[in-house]
């Protein structure tokens, strides 16, 4: 249970099949509200039963997660691992919906992924990579323990922006 604005319980779960259609509209729902959210191609042609067919995959594994902060019955945040191929580290990725952004959110479900991989994973660590000039974003990885690995550049929409790779080992 997280709170936020300090009055409000969010329930964070790992995701289940049944949620699909929520996570894929709130998905949807991100990339317009963010210009820092980015989500892989195929999403565009993502169906709610290939995505309940995947969460259902993913839950089956120790590698890798899906977890979902719940507002009543809406989902307003969402934590990944995706773990890396021939690595022993998973890809980390976190939003949260825009009208509960800098209250909390973000560093809670950070903290369950944190738990998560520590103790219940078989990775040794998570990386990710964050626009430079997403300061928000780092910060909380700052704070959570994630080093900087290296400056790197992410091509949106055809555009080179500068990013940061960072990593935490347990």
């Amino acid at each position: 249970m997280a709170t936020v604005n300090n009055e409000t319980d969010v329930y964070l779960d790992v995701a289940h099949q049944e949620d699909a259609a929520a996570i894929l509209a709130m998905l949807r729902l991100l990339q317009v509200e963010s210009d820092t959210f980015t989500i892989s191609p195929e999403f565009a042609t993502l169906t709610v039963d290939t995505e309940a067919t995947n969460i259902a995959q993913i839950g089956q594994t120790t590698d890798n997660l899906i977890l979902i902060a719940w507002l009543d019955q809406t989902p307003i945040g969402i934590v990944t691992v995706s773990r890396v191929p021939n690595a022993t580290v998973g890809e980390l990725g976190i939003a949260v919906r825009k009208a509960y952004w800098h209250q909390g959110l973000g560093t809670a479900l950070m903290q369950e992924a944190l738990n998560w991989g520590q103790h219940y994973s078989t990775l040794d660590g998570l990386m990710l990579e964050v626009l430079a000039s997403n300061q928000h974003a780092i910060q909380l990885y700052q704070k959570t323990g994630f080093e900087l690995m290296t400056e790197i550049s992410i091509n949106r929409d055809q555009v080179q922006l500068p990013a940061l790779k960072m990593e935490i080992k347990f």
